[in-house]
């Protein structure tokens, strides 16, 4: 499942500019990002967002940043409640490491977004530079203004080495990051580590729970990598034949129909696959998870599996690009791995959930 994008060129680019004067820690982490993106690195990631995210602001406004919400719920899909949290906290720990410093012996942690530590640091820069001694002074007034320059001066010095200290710890794990993304690909390691260990399960589980979907879904695969146009859009039928087939596996077609919660029938044949699919989510999910967490994973999951049936349906009628197809085989394949998560009763939606997770430490 590699993605179609030059990740090696933009890796290239990145550490090209990594030193370049000019060039912000900000906007290394920023390519780092789409990096860890793009090769499903998804724990890296979460690190990586969080050094780019305001946390103080999250946390006065009482919500996560979505883009932090996303990645933690790939993790979790891929890796299940118990290996996605040991991922979530290991990222975690990496951020905090990069974020604590000491202050007359006590631990502060830094929670703002990268660009606002270059801010404050190139402010108080300014700060410093500015304070000079005007040069039309007597004697007398020079002593003493000078005196208060130097009083000033000692003031906004550690502040400035506190910053840069923090500044070229995360600059130091941002590099590390690359160079090891590096020497991965030179290994012929396209995905990341933990999604090709993600993939070893969800293979496995699909080959259990609906090994038809997994048939569809290895189709699926071998005709993006063909590369050629007929293919392409056969790969986006071998989605809906995949979704279609998990379905099928997980909650046979009936004739009857079931009322949901919103007081609606819907229909539980053979082609309301997408119906079937969200109507045995709701089941597992009833017997373990509070109402509120059922409807928010079925609204999100139920606009899901429509925008895939409509990416599907352009093999169809429509040009397809590679991008296209695999930008749907990747989606299905993420839906898949949270959906046989519920049926093992790996999935972090079948626990208790909780809300962000606090550090003990000052913050500053």
């Amino acid at each position: 499942m590699s993605p179609a994008s030059d990740v090696r060129q933009l890796l290239r680019v990145a550490l090209d500019e990594f030193d370049r004067p000019g060039n912000t820690v900000s906007a290394s982490a920023r390519r780092a990002v789409r990096i860890a993106a793009l090769r499903r690195d998804h724990g890296n990631q979460l690190w990586l967002q969080w050094e780019l995210t305001d946390l103080k602001a999250g946390r006065i406004q009482k919500r996560q940043d979505p883009a932090i919400s996303w990645v933690m719920a790939q993790l979790d899909a891929l890796l299940g409640a118990e290996e996605g949290g040991r991922e979530r906290r290991r990222a975690f720990l990496m951020f905090e490491r990069n974020r604590t410093f000491l202050v007359d012996g006590e631990e502060k942690f830094q929670g703002d977004s990268l660009g606002q530590i270059e801010q404050r640091l190139a402010m108080s820069r300014r700060a410093y530079d500015d304070l000079t001694v005007p040069s039309n002074l007597t004697a007398g007034d020079m002593y003493f203004v000078a005196k208060d320059v130097d009083s000033a001066r000692a003031k906004i010095i550690p502040v400035i080495q506190q910053q840069e200290q923090l500044m070229e710890r995360i600059k130091s794990a941002i590099h590390s990051f690359l160079v090891t993304t590096e020497s991965e690909l030179d290994q012929g390691q396209q995905d990341a580590p933990l999604f090709l260990r993600a993939q070893e399960y969800i293979n496995t589980a699909l080959a259990k729970y609906a090994p038809l979907a997994l048939e569809k879904f290895v189709a699926a695969q071998e005709r993006l990598y063909s590369g050629k146009s007929e293919d392409l859009a056969h790969a986006l039928t071998s989605c809906r034949r995949m979704t279609k087939a998990l379905a099928d596996a997980l909650y046979p077609s009936t004739d009857e129909g079931v009322t949901g919660s919103d007081g609606i029938e819907r229909k539980m044949t053979d082609d309301a696959y997408r119906n079937r699919l969200l109507q045995y989510v709701r089941e597992q999910l009833g017997k373990r998870t509070h109402g509120s967490v059922i409807q928010k994973t079925l609204d999100s999951l139920g606009a899901r599996l429509k925008s895939l049936d409509s990416l599907a349906s352009k093999g169809v009628h429509d040009e397809v690009t590679a991008a296209e197809a695999e930008t749907c085989i990747v989606w299905t394949y993420l839906l898949a791995a949270d959906v046989v998560r519920i049926a093992d009763g790996s999935s972090a939606l079948l626990l208790p959930q909780d809300g962000d997770r606090e550090t003990t430490k000052t913050e500053v």
